[in-house]
Protein backbone atom coordinates (compact mmCIF):
# COMPACT_ATOMS: atom_id res chain seq x y z
CA UNK A 1 0.00 0.00 0.00
CA UNK A 2 3.04 2.30 0.88
CA UNK A 3 4.24 2.01 -2.54
CA UNK A 4 0.92 2.76 -4.07
CA UNK A 5 0.39 6.07 -2.21
CA UNK A 6 4.45 7.09 -3.25
CA UNK A 7 3.22 6.15 -6.79
CA UNK A 8 0.10 8.68 -6.89
CA UNK A 9 2.05 11.58 -5.44
CA UNK A 10 4.89 10.71 -7.67
CA UNK A 11 2.29 10.64 -10.78
CA UNK A 12 0.64 14.39 -9.20
CA UNK A 13 3.90 15.74 -8.72
CA UNK A 14 5.47 14.69 -12.37
CA UNK A 15 1.95 15.81 -14.08
CA UNK A 16 2.07 19.43 -12.09
CA UNK A 17 5.42 19.77 -13.24
CA UNK A 18 4.64 19.02 -16.80
CA UNK A 19 1.85 21.45 -16.97
CA UNK A 20 3.94 24.50 -15.20
CA UNK A 21 6.47 23.84 -17.82
CA UNK A 22 4.12 23.95 -20.48
CA UNK A 23 2.88 26.86 -18.83
CA UNK A 24 6.27 28.48 -19.11
CA UNK A 25 7.15 26.93 -22.66
CA UNK A 26 3.86 29.54 -24.10
CA UNK A 27 4.95 32.28 -22.08
CA UNK A 28 8.27 32.07 -24.50
CA UNK A 29 5.87 32.26 -27.69
CA UNK A 30 4.55 35.52 -26.23
CA UNK A 31 6.02 38.86 -28.55
CA UNK A 32 7.35 42.02 -26.78
CA UNK A 33 4.55 44.56 -28.05
CA UNK A 34 5.91 47.21 -30.88
CA UNK A 35 2.59 49.39 -31.02
CA UNK A 36 3.79 51.88 -28.77
CA UNK A 37 7.51 52.33 -29.80
CA UNK A 38 6.23 53.00 -33.46
CA UNK A 39 3.26 55.21 -32.38
CA UNK A 40 6.02 57.08 -30.51
CA UNK A 41 8.18 57.25 -33.29
CA UNK A 42 5.20 58.74 -35.92
CA UNK A 43 4.42 61.69 -33.52
CA UNK A 44 8.27 62.39 -33.15
CA UNK A 45 8.93 65.31 -34.25
CA UNK A 46 12.12 65.99 -36.75
CA UNK A 47 14.51 66.97 -33.51
CA UNK A 48 13.77 63.40 -31.77
CA UNK A 49 12.65 61.11 -34.58
CA UNK A 50 16.38 59.85 -35.41
CA UNK A 51 15.97 58.99 -31.35
CA UNK A 52 12.45 57.18 -31.42
CA UNK A 53 13.57 55.43 -34.51
CA UNK A 54 16.45 53.89 -32.68
CA UNK A 55 14.23 53.10 -29.66
CA UNK A 56 11.93 50.88 -32.04
CA UNK A 57 14.72 49.18 -33.99
CA UNK A 58 16.38 47.92 -30.26
CA UNK A 59 12.64 47.37 -29.45
CA UNK A 60 12.56 45.29 -32.33
CA UNK A 61 15.40 43.13 -32.19
CA UNK A 62 14.38 42.04 -28.60
CA UNK A 63 11.12 41.04 -29.87
CA UNK A 64 12.80 38.46 -31.73
CA UNK A 65 10.72 35.74 -32.41
CA UNK A 66 12.21 32.09 -30.72
CA UNK A 67 12.58 28.90 -32.73
CA UNK A 68 9.25 27.61 -30.84
CA UNK A 69 7.37 30.90 -32.54
CA UNK A 70 8.91 30.33 -35.86
CA UNK A 71 8.13 26.54 -35.43
CA UNK A 72 4.16 27.21 -35.03
CA UNK A 73 3.67 30.59 -36.78
CA UNK A 74 6.51 30.58 -40.11
CA UNK A 75 5.47 34.11 -40.98
CA UNK A 76 6.62 35.78 -37.43
CA UNK A 77 10.05 35.31 -39.23
CA UNK A 78 8.84 37.26 -42.40
CA UNK A 79 7.44 39.91 -40.87
CA UNK A 80 9.99 40.05 -38.11
CA UNK A 81 13.01 40.61 -40.83
CA UNK A 82 10.84 42.71 -42.99
CA UNK A 83 10.60 44.90 -39.57
CA UNK A 84 14.02 45.22 -39.55
CA UNK A 85 14.75 46.51 -43.10
CA UNK A 86 11.93 48.63 -42.74
CA UNK A 87 14.00 50.51 -39.76
CA UNK A 88 17.35 50.26 -41.64
CA UNK A 89 15.77 51.79 -44.86
CA UNK A 90 13.43 54.18 -42.85
CA UNK A 91 10.38 53.16 -44.79
CA UNK A 92 7.46 54.01 -42.77
CA UNK A 93 4.98 52.19 -44.83
CA UNK A 94 6.90 49.05 -44.54
CA UNK A 95 6.91 49.51 -41.10
CA UNK A 96 3.51 50.37 -40.43
CA UNK A 97 2.04 47.39 -42.52
CA UNK A 98 4.28 44.87 -40.42
CA UNK A 99 3.64 46.25 -37.05
CA UNK A 100 -0.51 45.57 -37.92
CA UNK A 101 0.48 42.40 -38.86
CA UNK A 102 3.05 41.77 -35.61
CA UNK A 103 -0.50 43.05 -33.95
CA UNK A 104 -2.76 40.22 -35.41
CA UNK A 105 0.44 37.79 -35.26
CA UNK A 106 0.65 39.00 -31.25
CA UNK A 107 -3.32 38.08 -30.60
CA UNK A 108 -2.87 34.81 -32.52
CA UNK A 109 0.33 34.17 -30.22
CA UNK A 110 -1.86 34.87 -26.96
CA UNK A 111 -5.03 32.60 -28.21
CA UNK A 112 -2.58 29.96 -28.78
CA UNK A 113 -0.48 30.23 -25.44
CA UNK A 114 -4.30 30.01 -23.50
CA UNK A 115 -5.22 26.79 -25.80
CA UNK A 116 -1.95 25.32 -24.74
CA UNK A 117 -2.17 26.01 -21.27
CA UNK A 118 -6.00 25.20 -21.14
CA UNK A 119 -4.69 21.70 -22.92
CA UNK A 120 -2.09 21.03 -20.57
CA UNK A 121 -4.41 21.42 -17.46
CA UNK A 122 -7.14 19.61 -19.16
CA UNK A 123 -4.37 16.88 -19.45
CA UNK A 124 -3.82 17.45 -16.02
CA UNK A 125 -7.15 17.16 -14.58
CA UNK A 126 -7.88 13.89 -16.88
CA UNK A 127 -4.95 12.43 -15.05
CA UNK A 128 -5.65 13.26 -11.58
CA UNK A 129 -9.30 11.71 -12.39
CA UNK A 130 -7.46 8.49 -13.59
CA UNK A 131 -4.91 8.40 -10.59
CA UNK A 132 -7.78 8.71 -7.92
CA UNK A 133 -9.64 6.26 -9.86
CA UNK A 134 -6.65 4.25 -9.79
CA UNK A 135 -6.15 4.90 -5.70
CA UNK A 136 -9.46 4.03 -4.89
CA UNK A 137 -9.56 0.89 -6.68
CA UNK A 138 -6.04 -0.37 -5.38
CA UNK A 139 -7.37 1.12 -1.48
CA UNK A 140 -10.48 -0.89 -2.01
CA UNK A 141 -8.56 -4.19 -3.24
CA UNK A 142 -6.27 -3.46 -0.50
CA UNK A 143 -9.22 -3.32 2.23
CA UNK A 144 -10.58 -6.15 0.87
CA UNK A 145 -7.57 -8.58 0.61
CA UNK A 146 -6.83 -6.72 4.32
CA UNK A 147 -9.87 -8.09 5.78
CA UNK A 148 -9.66 -11.57 4.27
CA UNK A 149 -6.05 -11.96 5.83
CA UNK A 150 -7.62 -10.68 8.68
CA UNK A 151 -10.64 -13.07 9.02
CA UNK A 152 -8.03 -16.09 7.47
CA UNK A 153 -5.59 -15.65 10.53
CA UNK A 154 -8.66 -15.19 12.79
CA UNK A 155 -9.81 -18.71 11.96
CA UNK A 156 -6.24 -20.52 11.34
CA UNK A 157 -5.69 -18.58 15.00
CA UNK A 158 -9.04 -20.43 16.08
CA UNK A 159 -8.10 -23.66 14.44
CA UNK A 160 -4.34 -23.84 16.05
CA UNK A 161 -6.45 -22.93 19.06
CA UNK A 162 -8.61 -26.06 19.01
CA UNK A 163 -5.81 -27.94 18.38
CA UNK A 164 -3.74 -27.65 20.91
CA UNK A 165 -7.22 -27.94 23.11
CA UNK A 166 -7.64 -31.18 21.75
CA UNK A 167 -4.17 -32.54 21.76
CA UNK A 168 -3.87 -31.64 25.49
CA UNK A 169 -6.95 -33.41 25.81
CA UNK A 170 -5.53 -36.41 24.11
CA UNK A 171 -2.33 -36.05 26.07
CA UNK A 172 -4.09 -36.42 29.50
CA UNK A 173 -6.36 -38.58 28.68
CA UNK A 174 -3.40 -41.51 27.76
CA UNK A 175 -1.46 -40.27 30.70
CA UNK A 176 -4.48 -40.81 33.06
CA UNK A 177 -5.46 -44.03 31.38
CA UNK A 178 -2.89 -45.70 29.49
CA UNK A 179 0.36 -45.02 31.32
CA UNK A 180 -2.01 -45.73 34.72
CA UNK A 181 -2.69 -49.30 33.50
CA UNK A 182 0.97 -49.94 31.80
CA UNK A 183 2.05 -49.04 35.35
CA UNK A 184 -0.64 -51.90 37.02
CA UNK A 185 0.40 -54.51 34.14
CA UNK A 186 3.71 -54.06 35.20
CA UNK A 187 3.24 -54.68 38.60
CA UNK A 188 1.57 -58.41 37.50
CA UNK A 189 4.04 -59.42 35.09
CA UNK A 190 6.72 -62.42 36.24
CA UNK A 191 8.63 -62.47 33.07
CA UNK A 192 11.29 -59.77 32.65
CA UNK A 193 11.13 -59.21 28.84
CA UNK A 194 7.51 -58.17 29.24
CA UNK A 195 8.66 -55.96 32.29
CA UNK A 196 11.38 -54.23 29.98
CA UNK A 197 8.62 -54.53 27.06
CA UNK A 198 6.05 -52.37 29.49
CA UNK A 199 8.44 -50.42 30.66
CA UNK A 200 9.31 -48.83 26.79
CA UNK A 201 5.86 -48.93 25.97
CA UNK A 202 5.56 -46.50 29.20
CA UNK A 203 7.88 -44.56 28.54
CA UNK A 204 7.06 -44.17 25.06
CA UNK A 205 3.57 -43.40 25.59
CA UNK A 206 5.07 -40.47 28.65
CA UNK A 207 6.77 -38.93 25.55
CA UNK A 208 3.87 -38.99 23.23
CA UNK A 209 2.21 -36.83 25.98
CA UNK A 210 5.02 -34.97 26.33
CA UNK A 211 5.39 -33.93 22.20
CA UNK A 212 1.38 -33.51 22.58
CA UNK A 213 1.19 -31.18 25.51
CA UNK A 214 4.53 -30.00 26.79
CA UNK A 215 4.27 -29.36 30.78
CA UNK A 216 7.93 -27.88 30.80
CA UNK A 217 6.05 -24.55 29.47
CA UNK A 218 4.45 -24.03 32.58
CA UNK A 219 8.21 -23.30 33.88
CA UNK A 220 9.19 -20.88 30.76
CA UNK A 221 10.02 -21.13 27.44
CA UNK A 222 13.84 -21.51 27.96
CA UNK A 223 13.23 -24.63 30.21
CA UNK A 224 10.56 -25.87 27.31
CA UNK A 225 12.71 -25.51 24.55
CA UNK A 226 15.77 -27.19 26.56
CA UNK A 227 13.45 -30.23 26.99
CA UNK A 228 12.32 -30.28 23.82
CA UNK A 229 16.44 -30.20 22.77
CA UNK A 230 16.87 -33.09 25.38
CA UNK A 231 14.25 -35.58 23.93
CA UNK A 232 14.88 -34.61 20.69
CA UNK A 233 18.26 -35.67 21.06
CA UNK A 234 17.90 -39.36 22.70
CA UNK A 235 14.88 -39.88 19.68
CA UNK A 236 17.07 -39.06 17.16
CA UNK A 237 20.90 -39.67 17.88
CA UNK A 238 21.62 -36.33 16.74
CA UNK A 239 23.77 -33.79 18.05
CA UNK A 240 21.53 -30.40 18.99
CA UNK A 241 23.04 -27.46 20.39
CA UNK A 242 21.11 -25.10 21.96
CA UNK A 243 22.07 -21.46 22.99
CA UNK A 244 19.77 -18.92 23.92
CA UNK A 245 21.71 -15.51 24.81
CA UNK A 246 21.65 -14.04 27.90
CA UNK A 247 20.24 -10.77 26.75
CA UNK A 248 16.59 -12.89 25.64
CA UNK A 249 17.12 -15.48 28.44
CA UNK A 250 16.86 -12.18 31.30
CA UNK A 251 14.45 -10.44 29.27
CA UNK A 252 11.26 -9.87 31.79
CA UNK A 253 8.88 -9.72 28.25
CA UNK A 254 10.69 -13.28 27.61
CA UNK A 255 10.00 -14.64 31.02
CA UNK A 256 6.16 -13.65 31.12
CA UNK A 257 4.88 -14.80 27.92
CA UNK A 258 1.19 -15.69 27.93
CA UNK A 259 0.78 -19.66 27.97
CA UNK A 260 -0.61 -19.52 24.22
CA UNK A 261 2.38 -16.96 22.67
CA UNK A 262 4.96 -19.88 24.30
CA UNK A 263 2.99 -22.73 23.07
CA UNK A 264 3.18 -21.12 19.45
CA UNK A 265 6.86 -20.84 19.76
CA UNK A 266 7.48 -23.98 21.11
CA UNK A 267 5.28 -25.65 17.85
CA UNK A 268 7.29 -23.29 15.78
CA UNK A 269 10.84 -24.82 16.96
CA UNK A 270 9.06 -28.26 17.09
CA UNK A 271 7.95 -28.34 13.65
CA UNK A 272 11.50 -27.11 12.27
CA UNK A 273 13.57 -29.26 14.36
CA UNK A 274 11.93 -32.15 13.38
CA UNK A 275 11.82 -31.19 9.59
CA UNK A 276 15.82 -31.09 9.86
CA UNK A 277 15.69 -34.37 11.78
CA UNK A 278 13.44 -36.21 9.52
CA UNK A 279 15.10 -34.87 5.96
CA UNK A 280 18.13 -32.66 6.09
CA UNK A 281 19.88 -36.25 6.68
CA UNK A 282 22.65 -33.52 8.73
CA UNK A 283 24.33 -35.19 11.63
CA UNK A 284 24.30 -31.70 13.84
CA UNK A 285 21.37 -28.89 14.13
CA UNK A 286 21.92 -26.00 16.06
CA UNK A 287 19.22 -23.55 17.70
CA UNK A 288 20.65 -19.90 18.72
CA UNK A 289 18.00 -17.30 20.34
CA UNK A 290 19.09 -13.99 20.05
CA UNK A 291 18.43 -10.60 20.11
CA UNK A 292 17.22 -8.56 17.21
CA UNK A 293 16.22 -4.94 18.44
CA UNK A 294 14.43 -3.73 21.22
CA UNK A 295 11.28 -5.53 20.22
CA UNK A 296 12.04 -8.02 18.11
CA UNK A 297 14.34 -11.62 18.70
CA UNK A 298 15.27 -14.20 16.55
CA UNK A 299 15.15 -17.93 16.52
CA UNK A 300 18.30 -19.37 13.89
CA UNK A 301 18.20 -23.16 13.41
CA UNK A 302 20.99 -24.26 10.94
CA UNK A 303 22.08 -27.67 9.75
CA UNK A 304 24.56 -28.94 7.67
CA UNK A 305 22.48 -30.92 5.59
CA UNK A 306 21.38 -31.82 1.83
CA UNK A 307 18.93 -28.60 1.69
CA UNK A 308 16.03 -28.96 -0.26
CA UNK A 309 14.00 -26.52 -3.21
CA UNK A 310 12.22 -24.22 -1.11
CA UNK A 311 9.41 -23.30 -4.36
CA UNK A 312 8.43 -26.39 -5.13
CA UNK A 313 8.15 -27.50 -1.34
CA UNK A 314 5.81 -24.84 -0.85
CA UNK A 315 3.73 -25.76 -3.83
CA UNK A 316 3.18 -29.26 -2.79
CA UNK A 317 -0.55 -29.26 -1.06
CA UNK A 318 0.57 -32.78 0.81
CA UNK A 319 3.40 -30.83 2.61
CA UNK A 320 1.63 -28.53 5.92
CA UNK A 321 5.20 -28.47 7.47
CA UNK A 322 6.34 -25.36 5.75
CA UNK A 323 2.63 -23.38 5.79
CA UNK A 324 1.88 -24.59 9.77
CA UNK A 325 5.21 -22.68 10.46
CA UNK A 326 4.36 -19.51 8.17
CA UNK A 327 0.93 -19.93 10.04
CA UNK A 328 1.65 -19.64 13.69
CA UNK A 329 4.46 -16.75 12.64
CA UNK A 330 2.03 -15.01 11.35
CA UNK A 331 -0.35 -15.20 14.11
CA UNK A 332 2.50 -13.97 16.70
CA UNK A 333 2.78 -11.21 14.04
CA UNK A 334 6.21 -12.54 13.10
CA UNK A 335 8.32 -13.06 10.23
CA UNK A 336 9.98 -16.07 8.64
CA UNK A 337 13.04 -16.56 6.19
CA UNK A 338 13.87 -20.03 4.46
CA UNK A 339 17.21 -20.10 3.41
CA UNK A 340 18.41 -23.53 1.24
CA UNK A 341 19.84 -24.48 -1.48
CA UNK A 342 19.61 -28.27 -2.62
CA UNK A 343 23.62 -29.37 -0.84
CA UNK A 344 24.02 -26.31 1.04
CA UNK A 345 22.18 -27.21 4.36
CA UNK A 346 19.11 -25.33 5.76
CA UNK A 347 18.68 -22.44 8.00
CA UNK A 348 15.38 -20.56 9.22
CA UNK A 349 15.18 -17.47 10.65
CA UNK A 350 12.14 -16.25 12.87
CA UNK A 351 11.51 -13.08 13.98
CA UNK A 352 9.30 -12.69 16.89
CA UNK A 353 7.60 -9.57 18.87
CA UNK A 354 8.50 -9.64 22.50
Amino acid sequence: MKKHIFFILFALFSFSAFAHKAQKQTEKLMPEALTQKWLKWEAAGEDDAQSRLEELAVEIKKAQPSDTVIYYFPEAKVIYENLLSGVISGDKQKIAENVCRWEVLQKNLVSFQLEQVYYSYRILILVIILVLGMSLVFLILYLVTYRRRKENLIYTAQVIKTQEAERERISNELHDTVCQDLRVLQFQLKDEESVNLCKKIAVDVRNSCYALTPTDLNEGLFEALFSLCEVLKKQSGLEIILCIQDEVKNNQDFKSFPKEKNLNIYRIVQEILSNAINHSGAEKISLLVRTFDEKNFKIIISDGGKGFDLKSTLKMKNHFGLKNIQTRVKTLGGQVNFFTEEGEGTQVSVTVPY
